[in-house]
C-alpha cells in the first residue's frame, strides 16, 4: 500500500513537472486568444466590480439589462480564471511598479502568468485523469500512460495548452466524469455519480452546448452494470443545480430566462439580408461534411490519432473488451452531435483555430484509445496496417508540435488572399520559407512582424524586449533538450505501479 501511494506520488509530481515544461516552451507571452482575455475581464467582474467588458474593447459584448454590455460566454472559465487572477494580483502587480513598466506591459506580463499557472494546472490533471480512465478501462499501466502522454502530444490539446482557449478545461471535465462513471461503475458508490454529475455541471457553465456530453456519458453510465437508480438520483441533481445557474446567470445579464446568449446575439448583430437563424446560417450540409473532410477543418487531418482508433478498431473490434467498444461507441454519437450541432453556425470550425475547435472535446475522448489500442493489438494487425498506423501516430506528434509554431492568424490571412492549397499545407510552406528567412516574400506581405515569428514567447521577446530575447531562447533551447528526458521518466514512473 505504501508502495503504491509513493509510486502515485511520484506519477503525479512527473506529470506536474512535465506540464511546467511543456507550458514554458509553447506559451506566447499571453491568453494566445482574445476570447480568454475577455474572460479574464468577467472574472474581474465577478472578483472586483469592475466592467464585464472593457470600454476599450469597442464592438465586442451584447446589450443587456440597463444598457449594459456582457460577454456571450458561459461563466466556467472565468470562475477558473478568478483564483489564478488573485494569486497573480496579490503577489506579482505589486512588484511590476518597481521596474517603471508602463500599464500596457504590466498587464501582458499579468497575461502571462495567469495564461501559465492555469494551464499548467490543468495540463497536469488532464495528464493524471486521462492515465486513470486508461487504467479503469484495464490497460495496462504503461499502456495507459502512453496513451495519457500521446492525448498531450498527439493531438489538439498541445494547441489549446498554447492557445488558453476554454477547450483543454472542458476535456479536463468530461476526463473527470468520465472516470468518476467508472469509478461508480466499479461499486464505488453513489457520490463518484454525483461527482460525474458536477463535472458535466461545470462544463455546462463553461459552455451551453456541453448538454451534449452531459447527456451522452450518462447514456453511456446507464449501458453499464450497476444500480442505475443509485445514479440517475446522484448524477442528475448537481446537472440541474448548474442549469439553475446558468438560468440565474442569463437572466442577471439580460432579463431572460428561455433564450440563449447565442440567440440574443444573432438578434443584436444579425446582418442585412442574413437568415432570422443567423449565427446558425451556414449550410448545413457543407459544414457537416467540411468537419470530416474539409482541407481547413477536417478532424482526420488535424488530428490523426482518429485514423488510428479507426483502423484498429475496424480490424480488431470484436477483441476489445465490451466497455471499451461501448465508450468508442458513444463517443462516436457524441462527435456526430457536436458535428450536426455545430455544422451551421456561421463561424464554421471557428475560422482562426487549429482545426476544428467546436469538436475538439469528442474527437480527444475518441483520440485517447488509440495509442492504447494499438499498442495492445499491433503484434496481432497485418504488417502493412501496423506500419499505416504508426506512421500515423509519428505524423500526429509531428502535426501537433507544427501547430504550435507560428500563429494561426496567418494561414487564414493566406487563405483570404488565395493560397488554398489547406492549413497544415500552408503551415509547412511557411515554416519552410521563414527557416529559408524569406519571411518578406508575398506570402507574408501586410503580415505583423510576430506572426511570421516562432510563437513562442522567448522569440516574441524580440520584438518588446530584445536584450532579453537572447537568454530567454537559451533557456528555451535548454529546456526543449531536457524534455524528452522528462517523458521518459513519466514512462517509467508507470512501471512501479505494476501490480496494481
Amino acid at each position: 500500500m505504501k508502495h503504491r501511494l509513493s509510486a502515485g506520488c511520484r506519477r503525479l509530481f512527473l506529470f506536474g513537472l512535465l506540464s511546467l515544461a511543456v507550458c514554458a516552451l509553447v506559451n506566447p507571452g499571453n491568453f494566445g486568444i482574445l476570447d480568454t482575455t475577455r474572460r479574464l475581464q468577467v472574472a474581474r467582474w465577478i472578483r472586483l466590480g469592475e466592467p464585464p467588458v472593457r470600454p476599450a474593447d469597442a464592438g465586442f459584448g451584447i446589450t443587456g439589462k440597463n444598457g449594459e454590455r456582457h460577454a456571450w460566454y458561459g461563466i466556467g472559465q472565468s470562475l477558473v480564471l478568478v483564483p489564478f487572477d488573485a494569486v497573480v494580483s496579490a503577489t506579482v502587480v505589486p512588484r511590476l511598479g518597481r521596474y517603471r513598466l508602463d500599464s500596457v506591459k504590466q498587464q501582458q506580463i499579468v497575461e502571462l502568468l495567469i495564461a501559465f499557472l492555469m494551464q499548467s494546472f490543468i495540463t497536469a490533471c488532464t495528464l493524471a485523469l486521462a492515465y486513470e480512465v486508461l487504467v479503469s478501462f484495464q490497460f495496462p499501466n504503461g499502456v495507459s500512460m502512453a496513451g495519457a502522454l500521446a492525448l498531450l502530444f498527439g493531438t489538439q490539446n498541445l494547441q489549446y495548452v498554447q492557445r488558453a482557449a476554454e477547450n483543454n478545461l472542458l476535456l479536463l471535465l468530461a476526463l473527470g466524469a468520465l472516470y468518476a462513471v467508472r469509478r461508480w461503475q466499479n461499486g464505488r458508490g453513489a457520490r463518484w455519480a454525483a461527482i460525474a454529475g458536477g463535472a458535466c455541471g461545470f462544463a455546462i457553465l463553461v459552455r451551453l452546448p456541453s448538454l451534449l456530453e452531459t447527456a451522452v456519458l450518462l447514456l453511456f453510465a446507464l449501458s453499464l452494470a450497476g444500480n442505475r437508480k443509485q445514479l440517475l438520483a446522484a448524477y442528475l441533481p448537481p446537472v440541474a443545480a448548474a442549469l439553475v445557474f446558468d438560468r440565474w446567470y442569463h437572466w442577471h445579464r439580460f432579463g431572460e430566462l428561455f433564450s440563449t446568449y447565442m440567440g440574443i446575439f444573432g438578434r443584436q448583430f444579425r446582418p442585412a439580408g442574413a437568415p432570422t437563424t443567423f449565427p446558425f446560417s451556414y449550410p448545413f450540409w457543407k459544414g457537416f461534411w467540411g468537419t470530416l473532410f474539409s482541407p481547413d477543418k477536417s478532424v482526420f487531418l488535424f488530428d490523426p490519432l482518429l485514423v488510428v482508433l479507426l483502423l484498429v478498431a475496424a480490424w480488431k473490434w470484436r477483441s476489445i473488451r465490451s466497455e471499451v467498444r461501448r465508450a468508442i461507441l458513444w463517443l462516436t454519437v457524441l462527435l456526430l452531435g457536436y458535428t450536426a450541432f455545430y455544422a451551421s453556425y456561421a463561424d464554421f470550425g471557428g475560422d482562426v483555430a487549429w482545426g476544428h475547435r467546436f469538436v475538439t472535446l469528442p474527437v480527444q475522448l475518441l483520440c485517447l484509445f488509440a495509442v492504447p489500442l494499438l499498442l495492445t493489438f499491433s503484434g496481432a494487425l497485418p504488417r502493412l496496417l501496423r506500419r499505416t498506423a504508426w506512421a500515423a501516430v509519428c505524423a500526429a506528434l509531428v502535426l501537433q508540435a507544427a501547430s504550435t509554431t507560428l500563429a494561426p492568424n496567418l494561414e487564414v490571412i493566406q487563405r483570404d488572399r488565395g493560397f488554398g492549397h489547406g492549413v497544415i499545407v500552408n503551415r509547412a510552406v511557411n515554416l519552410v520559407e521563414i527557416a529559408r528567412n524569406r519571411e518578406n516574400g508575398s506570402r507574408f506581405a501586410g503580415v505583423p512582424a510576430e506572426w511570421r515569428s516562432l510563437y513562442y514567447f522567448p522569440f516574441q521577446l524580440r520584438f518588446r524586449f530584445g536584450q532579453l530575447a537572447a537568454w530567454a531562447i537559451g533557456l528555451w533551447m535548454a529546456l526543449l533538450a531536457a524534455l524528452p528526458l522528462l517523458v521518459f521518466a513519466t514512462l517509467r514512473s508507470a512501471r512501479p505501479a505494476a501490480g496494481r
